[in-house]
């Protein structure tokens, strides 16, 4: 989805930059020139190559991660989450900074060389000091170029997102409709960010959403992992359907049901899962009726054509 560069550390500019540049001044110095001429163009060189290398690694972190503002509402809130905002900008605005004192610094002290008014000494030293400046802010950009680069890619479709509480079978409903390699795994918190699954139905292509498992509890006790899930429910949400397990504790379930209603203004569905494997229709009953307001599907979400029936009913596809 991003092009993002790769971001030296603070002593691997230093010393690659150095490197190169004492390795340039060397073959300056080699020549049957005037030991003089040979010993200007060595500093002119060492200067040269150096800064240019400095500035094109800064150059290209500037230019090849996109700014903040120019995500979109749902990236930004995702992002956000997992890395704070404000210093992301102010980690970009660092190093283009830096990007900008190396290369008047550059600049002023060839010309210095020129002049015969310095050996570029000072120019290496007065670099390495503005590199270190800089070091965490890079550090920091690692990462957000692994948040980023963990970013779903989602389209402007049709869009269902599965919800529920952790272990109810949202993955296995995902990965059975869609046919996505997504983890599924007996255990509570499988899902740790935003899966996305894909399905073509009559040219229409529809995107759904496995995110990650929700707990009833005040917003402000989430964690990063149900923060995502929120989000996706917030930016991306045509439909929900909120997969139910009647084999868990069935009332804080049916409170986040009705939490979710109320904070996301679009159609959701109440999904019971695991009806293969109760031995009595008594439980699904008691639940119907206290969920009296919603229309409600039994399903099971291992069976593939079990999910596509209950899919095709949301987005009313006969």
């Amino acid at each position: 989805m991003f092009k993002l560069p790769y971001i030296p550390t603070a002593e691997e500019l230093i010393d690659n930059a150095f490197r190169i540049g004492s390795r340039e001044a060397k073959k300056a110095r080699s020549t049957r020139k005037n030991r003089n001429v040979r010993l200007k163009q060595s500093d002119f060189r060492r200067v040269e190559v150096a800064s240019k290398f400095i500035e094109s690694n800064l150059k290209s972190v500037v230019k090849n991660f996109p700014s903040f503002n120019s995500l979109s509402p749902f990236q930004q809130e995702l992002l956000n989450i997992q890395v704070d905002r404000n210093r992301y900008k102010k980690s970009l605005g660092a190093v283009d900074w830096c990007l900008k004192k190396i290369s008047a610094l550059g600049r002023s002290e060839i010309a210095s060389i020129r002049r015969n008014q310095s050996t570029g000494r000072e120019f290496l030293g007065r670099t390495a000091s503005l590199i270190k400046r800089i070091k965490k802010d890079l550090d920091f950009l690692v990462e957000v170029k692994n948040a980023m680069k963990n970013l779903p890619a989602v389209e402007d479709s049709p869009t269902l997102v599965v919800a529920g509480f952790p272990n109810v079978g949202k993955s296995t409903f995902v990965k059975n409709l869609t046919g996505s390699n997504i983890e599924v795994k007996p255990y509570p918190f499988t899902t740790k960010s935003i899966m996305v699954g894909r399905l073509t139905i009559r040219h229409i292509r529809y995107q759904i959403i496995d995110s990650p498992g929700l707990l009833e509890r005040p917003m402000e006790e989430r964690n990063k992992i149900e923060l995502q899930a929120i989000t996706a429910l917030k930016h991306l949400a045509d439909k929900i359907l909120f997969l139910i397990d009647p084999t868990q504790e069935v009332e804080p379930q049916l409170k986040l049901l009705d939490e979710i209603t109320k904070l996301f203004k679009v159609e959701v569905y109440a999904g019971i899962n695991k009806t293969d494997v109760l031995e009595t229709n008594v439980v699904i009953e008691d639940i119907e009726g206290m969920i009296s307001g919603y229309r409600v599907f039994k399903l099971t979400a291992n069976d593939t054509e079990d999910c596509m029936r209950v899919f095709k009913a949301v987005f009313a596809l006969s």
